[in-house]
């Protein structure tokens, strides 16, 4: 009976046990590392006197102890090897590291063991096998980044060696980083933060050597490269969603020094800057010449077309791409935004000249072509006003707008001076009793209307629309010249009728010619109603309301305005002054349009 339970007991003790037991070496050979290296603790244990054994010849223990170092050193070479396979895709070797990892730590107990006792410690104690690790992944990541290299067919697509070192380095951290924390990190436990420490092995061996490369005499096309890859790409890896959940990129730092970043920055910035300044100079010295030798602009569907804005716009937005993809930064675009600024001042110039010398027969021509220029720079710098410095967009849109100002006015003012026969009527008894005296303004400002040829839909419809605008500015400075005097109240309601009639059809007509400055229409209208009424309340009303739709009303021009109504006394327009006063004193709205500033001369 008792042999019978003592067969069933030790039944049941083999049972908790594997079912084949190893020798260390045999452990070693299948990889079970975390088993054979507790074996070697357990000799340890027996060998240095912690655990009470039977006492052996001092001989025998010595050859013992030799043994276990021996063993102990195979044990770490294939701790060491299981390391270095780490980054294998294979499922084998991360069934070996879990167990090399296990034994590293089971090596790091013991050694902490050992701390806390007062008996002579084998010599390999403390064996600081998780430091030895670090130091093997190190030299890992090391040996991965020297021999990272693209694929044939993605490195015959770059233009130098420097560059296929940089982009094969940056590949195989990418490459290798994402096994790591896909694969590598279910290996190790949460305290070993294994994924940060590859992170930071990998930035260490990378930032080594762009350091290495940066200290070289770089060419352009090679500084840029390195420097997209230090401000863009290299950032760009990091902040990988699924590399970003292990990876603490911010503890990484930046590739290279701040110092040595800024050197590199500057070489390519003054690069970019004397680059784009020679090649938009040559585009107005080429347009500048042109002129001077006589050359009309070449005709494209009927308009006059000038290359300037198209290659000065492609040269600089040019720039401003490269230094946002070299530096990931579009503050750093500021020096290209001031040459844009200097040249425009260079082609405002340019115009000046142009004006002055109109006498030249390609004059008008060239000016016409370039107004489409000046309307394409200031469609730009709308567009893409966030690279602008706030001061800069507004000094750029500031020379852009003269510039067209002029150009127009340059089209118009012989336009005004063949209508100013007709203009000298308006506002006197003979525009008052004799409709033919407005019909022939009208008939002059068609027939110039119909002549304008060779501008773009666009500057057409510019051009149309300031025409509109001076003609009616001239309209209402011819009024508060006070030629007439509207003496009754049937004079100025005939007045009123002429005038609010004129400014209809002055609206149609340019209107239906491309005009878009309808509002302008209003301005008459206001006039004419100011003339009708004859209740000073109901004036002094329709005055404040002009003059609320219309900021830049001033006190001469009510003057002159309420003067054409002669039985106005002194009295009544003053209190209509007043009242006008008081209301822009407590009101500081100026979102209405200008017009009325542009009223001069008419004392």
């Amino acid at each position: 009976m008792a042999n019978s339970l003592d067969t069933v007991n030790t039944t049941l003790f083999l049972l908790s046990f594997p079912s084949e037991l190893l020798t260390f070496e045999q452990n070693l050979e299948r990889n079970h590392l975390s088993a054979a290296g507790q074996q070697l603790i357990d000799r340890e244990e027996h060998l240095y006197g912690r655990i009470s054994e039977v006492v052996q010849p001092t001989t025998e223990r010595e050859k013992e102890k030799e043994q276990l170092s021996r063993d102990r050193k195979g044990l770490l070479s294939h701790i060491d090897l299981a390391v270095k396979s780490s980054l294998s895709p294979d499922k084998d070797s991360l069934e070996v590291l879990k167990s090399a990892v296990k034994a590293i730590l089971q090596e790091e107990e013991q050694d902490r063991r050992w701390l806390k006792q007062e008996s002579k410690q084998p010599f390999w104690r403390p064996s600081e096998c998780r430091r030895h690790h670090d130091t093997v992944i190190q030299s890992l990541v090391e040996e991965c980044m020297v021999n990272a290299e693209l694929p044939p067919e993605e490195s015959n697509k770059l233009r130098s060696s420097l560059q296929r070192d940089i982009c094969g380095k940056g590949r195989r951290l990418q490459e290798d980083l994402l096994r790591v924390v896909k694969d590598v990190k279910g290996c190790y436990p949460e305290d070993m933060d294994i994924c940060n420490l590859y992170g930071k092995m990998y930035h260490q061996a990378f930032s080594a050597g762009m350091r290495k490369i940066a200290e070289y005499g770089l060419g352009m096309i090679d500084c840029s490269y390195l420097l997209h890859w230090v401000n863009v790409a290299y950032p760009e890896i990091l902040q990988n969603l699924e590399l970003t959940k292990a990876i603490n990129p911010e503890a990484l730092g930046k590739l290279l020094t701040e110092e040595l970043t800024t050197h590199l920055e500057n070489q390519y910035l003054t690069h970019q800057e004397t680059e784009v300044q020679t090649l938009i100079n040559k585009v107005l010295n080429v347009e500048e010449q042109a002129w001077r030798e006589g050359s009309v602009p070449e005709l494209r569907d009927n308009c006059y077309f000038s290359p300037l804005a198209i290659d000065v716009i492609q040269f600089v937005h040019a720039a401003f791409e490269s230094v946002e993809t070299v530096l990931g930064d579009t503050s750093k675009v500021q020096m290209i935004a001031c040459l844009l600024k200097d040249f425009l001042n260079s082609y405002k110039k340019f115009q000046e000249k142009v004006l002055k010398g109109s006498n030249n027969r390609n004059s008008g021509t060239v000016i016409v072509a370039n107004l489409s220029c000046v309307e394409q720079f200031r469609d730009y710098i709308v567009k893409k006003a966030d690279l602008f410095p706030v001061d800069i967009k507004e000094c750029c849109l500031s020379i852009v707008a003269d510039m067209k100002n002029c150009g127009y006015r340059y089209l118009t003012s012989p336009i005004h001076k063949d209508l100013k026969s007709q203009y000298r009527s308006l506002g006197t008894p003979i525009w008052l009793e004799k409709k033919h005296v407005f019909e022939k303004l009208l008939e002059g400002i068609n027939k110039h209307t119909q002549d304008v040829t060779g501008l773009t839909d666009s500057c057409h419809q510019e051009l149309l629309s300031q025409l509109h605008l001076e003609v009616t500015v001239e309209y209402v400075r011819r009024l508060l010249k006070r030629k007439i005097k509207l003496r009754d109240k049937e004079m100025q309601e005939q007045a009123a009728r002429s005038v609010w009639e004129d400014g209809q059809r002055l609206n149609q007509l340019f209107t239906e010619a491309g005009s878009r400055e309808e509002w302008l229409s209003d301005i008459l209208a206001r006039i004419a109603e100011v003339l009708k009424l004859q209740d000073i309340s109901s004036i002094q009303l329709e005055i404040v309301t002009l003059g609320q739709a219309y900021p830049d009303l001033s006190d001469v021009q009510v003057t002159a305005l309420l003067s054409l109504k002669s039985n106005l006394s002194a009295s009544a327009v003053k209190r209509i002054k007043k009242t006008l006063l008081d209301i822009q004193d407590t009101t500081s709205s100026q979102d209405g349009p200008s017009f009325f500033s542009k009223v001069l001369g008419f004392h």
